[in-house]
């Protein structure tokens, strides 16, 4: 489905049609994911139900107390919206109906010809060859040059506020590109003659605009230079790895270097069991134990001072002694001595393997963020 249309329009569009109607509405894609809802989600077996009537040759048909329609965009069927029945099935239906061209007129409207930024869309995900590129570039007259990719994510939808900022700060016409990925993601292509600074200054300086102008938290992640068109694509991948692994492992950063990922990029790789066993060898019983807020203080201080005990005191504002006692705590909690480097570095690897074992078994990290 070329169309794209933000879940924010898509809900907006809903709650409209059941502040009318007094109706619930479900929307879902036709492979029978979520979309959009103005009830609690229903139950996994709607779920399955929305699978199957989407491979059924009925246009329409009721289960339990949903009345299942299907959306065709471009002649093929697209969505699943279910209509909670509220009186009779012939009222149901035809506001159902009314439902489905409401939401079919939305994907119309942002139906996108050819052009730039829809060819370099689909070259990031990897949908062309090389020859189509090629070919592709021809049709949309976009020539080659060396560009730069930051890939930025941010912290909500975005907003036209937030177009606009990058646009007008960051954006050189017909030279530069911003290219909308999903509703949280968006890459600036940028054409490196237009960059007047460090490739890491200019990132940064792409936060900190977005936080002063448009008021929103972003991160960026950016890669090497791509030198042919064909190469944006690896580039796309290697910033959104950038991205991943650092708002994972270095959470007072914003800004990504593929480069620079250190021992995150390995950690990342680590299956779950893996960690588990890791963490049990290094902290046995204290592998879950949170540790307070003096605590990680105190740790963090030791390690920008490179294990320097008068230094960390210092800032700490407290008896050199007083660190000491801390630091023996510690190793009697912990079992480990991190006033020593190797003990210093074995804590603080099992703290990131935590992390990461903590991301993959509750809120799951996409290896991409395109679909």
């Amino acid at each position: 489905m070329e169309a794209r249309v933000s879940g924010k329009k898509l809900m907006q569009a809903l709650q409209e049609m059941k502040e009318i109607s007094r109706m619930e509405f479900v929307l879902y894609a036709k492979k029978g994911k979520l979309l959009a809802s103005t009830c609690s989600e229903p139950e996994q077996k709607i779920q399955e139900f929305v699978v199957q009537f989407g491979k059924s040759m009925a246009e329409s048909q009721t289960i339990q107390n949903w009345i299942f329609l299907k959306i065709e965009i471009n002649d093929r069927t697209e969505l699943i919206l279910l209509v909670n029945k509220n009186g009779s099935n012939d009222s149901s239906y035809v506001i159902g109906r009314m439902a489905s061209c409401q939401i079919r007129n939305l994907y119309l409207a942002a139906r996108e010809p050819t052009s730039e930024s829809n060819f370099l869309r689909k070259l990031m995900k990897g949908e062309y060859s090389e020859q189509q590129i090629r070919e592709q570039m021809y049709e949309v007259r976009l020539k080659n040059a060396s560009y730069m990719l930051y890939v930025i994510r941010f912290s909500g939808e975005q907003d036209q506020i937030v177009l606009e900022t990058l646009k007008n700060l960051f954006v050189v016409y017909s030279v530069d590109f911003l290219v909308e990925m999903d509703d949280t993601h968006m890459v600036l292509v940028k054409n490196i003659l237009g960059i007047d600074a460090e490739y890491d200054t200019y990132a940064r300086r792409i936060i900190d605009n977005l936080q002063s102008e448009a008021m929103v938290n972003a991160w960026v992640g950016y890669t090497d230079l791509a030198e042919d068109l064909t190469e944006l694509h690896e580039c796309y991948r290697q910033a959104c790895t950038a991205l991943q692994v650092g708002t994972v492992f270095y959470e007072e950063e914003r800004v990504f270097y593929y480069r620079h990922l250190g021992l995150g990029r390995l950690i990342q790789q680590l299956p779950k069991d893996l960690c588990d066993l890791f963490l049990q060898e290094v902290l046995g019983e204290q592998a879950d134990l949170d540790m307070d807020e003096e605590t990680l203080t105190t740790i963090t201080h030791l390690f920008d001072n490179n294990l320097n005990i008068s230094e960390t005191a210092r800032q700490l504002y407290i008896h050199r002694n007083t660190l000491v006692y801390r630091l023996e705590r510690i190793e009697k909690r912990l079992g480990l001595d991190i006033r020593t480097f190797e003990d210093a570095m074995l804590f603080k690897i099992a703290m990131m393997v935590r992390t990461h074992r903590n991301a993959i078994g509750g809120c799951q990290i996409k290896h991409d963020v395109v679909e």
